[in-house]
């Protein structure tokens, strides 16, 4: 049952992503991804149930929108560079005061947690749209997806089919290595074969240290929110998608992942978003 409702689920959201990030403009496409970030964003702030709902989460919540749509101003070259830099320096000093004047010293102690969840899923997440302004940025965005989601998906059914020697029994104990495996081979297979598909002159090498990359990363970033998961003491981060778990759940691996990318692209492949970065 788990997975017809996983089907059903991608059945229905895929084509939506598809058509979002092929059609949408930049403006839109902003929107939706701020929706989907103020959703993980605020799992992550539920799973530290001592932090404040008045002055911590939605200071929070605030500021990680707010950088996010600095980030979209930059993706588009309606900013410089440097002011992506400053606003996070101004949100931090925002976020220092605001908790202490709205909750004095006792709520000191949540402020590490709070600016970490604007970090952590915000600012990551954000490179997504510095993707996007890349020259033929939604066929990067297009593949980043569904790599992340193949390594995913191989790395549930071989870990289901041949899983043996537990990965991390500590974080995550459904992980497994052999499950770890064969998403990545899923993962480095399926880009070896849209390579010619993709919008650089990309040798065949090149794709598949790029595809081993953000297999072993995208399979990291999803330990990483099982470990918060786990101090946390629950199963999944929300029950937002049916079979799938919370926004978060979703969106962990792409956290890591999506920066790895774009740091290959404007480091090693020579690319850029409008601005220079």
């Amino acid at each position: 049952m788990e997975l017809v409702r996983r089907l059903v689920v991608a059945g229905i959201a895929i084509p939506m992503i598809v058509a979002l990030v092929v059609w949408a403009t930049p403006f839109l496409f902003f929107l939706v991804m701020a929706g989907l970030v103020i959703l993980a964003q605020y799992e992550f702030y539920r799973l530290f149930p001592d932090i404040s709902i008045d002055s911590g989460v939605w200071m929070g919540l605030s500021a990680g929108v707010g950088f996010l749509y600095v980030i979209y101003l930059k993706s588009t070259g309606a900013v410089p560079p440097e002011t992506l830099e400053v606003v996070a320096a101004l949100l931090l000093l925002t976020v220092l005061g605001g908790t202490l004047l709205s909750g004095g010293v006792a709520r000191m102690a949540q402020l590490p947690i709070v600016w970490l969840g604007i970090m952590y899923i915000p600012f990551l997440l954000g490179t997504i749209l510095l993707i996007r302004g890349i020259p033929g940025g939604d066929r990067w965005i297009l593949y980043l997806l569904a790599l992340t989601w193949i390594v995913d998906s191989g790395g549930y059914f071989f870990g289901k089919m041949l899983g043996r020697h537990k990965m991390a029994p500590g974080v995550s104990p459904g992980k497994t290595w052999e499950g770890a495996l064969g998403g990545t081979v899923a993962g480095i297979l399926f880009s070896l074969l849209v390579a010619s598909w993709l919008p650089a002159p990309l040798s065949r090498m090149a794709v598949f240290w790029i595809a081993l990359l953000l297999s072993v990363t995208g399979q990291l970033g999803d330990l990483v929110e099982s470990a918060f998961k786990r101090q946390a003491g629950v199963k999944d981060s929300g029950h937002l998608l049916p079979g799938h778990g919370g926004m978060l759940d979703k969106v962990d691996s792409l956290i890591f992942n999506a920066p790895v990318l774009y740091g290959v692209l404007i480091f090693y492949e020579g690319l850029s978003s409008p601005v220079i970065v």
